[in-house]
């Protein structure tokens, strides 16, 4: 039996950065990547960044097509809405070239019923872009279903031809097939533990492997991207409407000045640090940014109690909040605080600068919550899927310094911290790190072993 398939997936809630992850592998230039599989929806958006720093945003077709030699398939897991596909057909284009995308016939379309029916049903948290409703009723065989017929170069193929056409590259010794997952396993419908605040679907390789068709034999690797801190999408929707979309396990959420702080200064992040900062309050420049700050923030800040919001109450964590969400709303990712007496980071920032490393959804563009890791939850996680290494993805929120950085493991000095921080992860999963992804540019990354075996 030939194992040549590789597994990419994401090892807690989403937004651990598959796509640089699969995008170094298929770039690779020792391997031959014959084909890459995706069963993605539109409710996930996958971007990979090469290295001029130019962003791609893919949502169902492969990542892998960054790769010219690659074959492409988007399996019958996937469900297709028209519109986005097309956008997102004419920016993949580029690496697309003349290849045919071989779409399995049993891929449903999503519809504007789809997406007004989550909306009204679906009180857990979603992006509402149709995916658990058209899944629905693909399952009753609902005959209002449509499926994808044929847009361009992207093909429709029998069951019996997109495994024929597939198996052709299983069965070749002298190639690899990517799997590449959509979503994390913190979000599996049935074994995240984390219902109902969960996607519509299973998520992990075995569930990659039946979507696809192949037997689990095959497999070679699976690759676990993980982050030091895992993420949620926001409890505010676009409209501005507040809805619970679930925590991360035993991990406090934590905010996104904490995870830059403790980058800046190589702390782990907890609440009593900012605290421990010296710092100044002035109230009248508060009740100004609290003038200044666009309701979508001040939402998400103070919850529904936005707008009684008492000055004199606040602390100094949610000062700081509130001055980079105003500072974010006028496009400033660096600034220096008026609250913080700290030192420069480097030699080319002044005293009190703070570099804002937040994040915002691909898909929703609302800012991500961010959570402490609940080791306990990544241990299952590697229960269930077996992975044969842990790629540790946005390494520069444990040490700013190591953002952009590039090489071998050997070539950079770690302190004590994070060597006992390597450990911890390694000695709880049972599962080695050997990547650690220090920006998003495609090979942003410090490599302990190669990518693949």
């Amino acid at each position: 039996m030939i194992k040549n398939v590789i597994s990419v997936i994401d090892g807690e809630a989403g937004s651990c950065g598959k796509a640089k992850v699969i995008g170094e592998i298929a770039t690779l230039e020792n391997i031959n990547l014959g084909a890459s599989i995706t069963n993605c929806m539109p409710n996930a958006g996958h971007t990979f960044v090469d290295e001029k720093g130019q962003a791609t945003v893919f949502r169902n077709i492969p990542v892998s097509a960054v790769n010219p030699n690659t074959e492409l398939f988007i399996g019958p897991g996937s469900a297709i809405d028209m519109e986005v596909f097309k956008q997102e057909y004419e920016k993949v284009k580029k690496y697309l070239g003349d290849r045919k995308i071989y779409i399995h016939e049993l891929v449903p379309l999503i519809e504007e019923r789809h997406k007004q029916y989550e909306k009204e049903h679906i009180k857990s948290g979603s992006t509402f872009k149709g995916c658990g409703a058209v899944t629905q009723e693909k399952v009753v065989r609902d005959k209002r279903l449509e499926f994808f017929k044929t847009f361009k170069n992207a093909v429709v193929c029998s069951n019996e031809e997109w495994l024929e056409r597939l198996y052709k590259h299983l069965d070749n010794p002298n190639e690899y097939v990517m799997l590449e997952g959509s979503q994390g396993c913190d979000l599996d419908l049935n074994h995240s533990g984390n219902y109902p605040y969960v996607t519509s679907r299973n998520v992990s390789t075995s569930q990659l492997l039946a979507d696809s068709g192949i037997s689990a034999e095959r497999l070679l690797e699976t690759i676990m991207v993980i982050r030091p801190f895992p993420i949620r999408i926001s409890n505010i929707t676009k409209s501005g409407e507040f809805i619970y979309t679930g925590d991360y396990g035993k991990g406090d959420e934590l905010s996104w000045t904490q995870i830059n702080l403790a980058s800046m200064y190589g702390n782990y992040p907890t609440k009593t640090d900012v605290e421990c900062l010296p710092y100044n309050i002035n109230l009248s420049y508060v009740k100004k940014l609290i003038n200044q700050c666009p309701e979508i923030y001040l939402k998400q800040l103070f919850g529904t109690n936005f707008k009684n919001i008492k000055i004199s109450d606040l602390k100094i964590l949610q000062i700081l909040e509130l001055e980079r969400l105003v500072y974010k709303s006028k496009g400033f990712s660096n600034y220096e605080s008026h609250f913080l007496e700290i030192l420069g980071f480097d030699k080319d920032s002044s005293s009190n600068t703070i570099f804002d490393q937040s994040e915002q959804t691909t898909v929703t563009k609302m800012e991500r919550r961010v959570f402490d890791l609940d080791i306990a939850k990544l241990k299952s996680n590697c229960r269930i899927n077996t992975p044969s290494s842990l790629y540790l993805n946005f390494f520069q929120h444990l040490g700013l310094d190591y953002k952009g950085n590039i090489g071998n493991f050997d070539d950079f000095y770690f302190n004590r911290y994070l060597r006992e921080y390597f450990s911890w992860i390694e000695s709880e999963t049972g599962v080695e790190i050997f990547a650690l992804g220090t920006g998003a540019k495609n090979g942003e990354r410090i490599l302990k072993k190669e990518l693949i075996k």
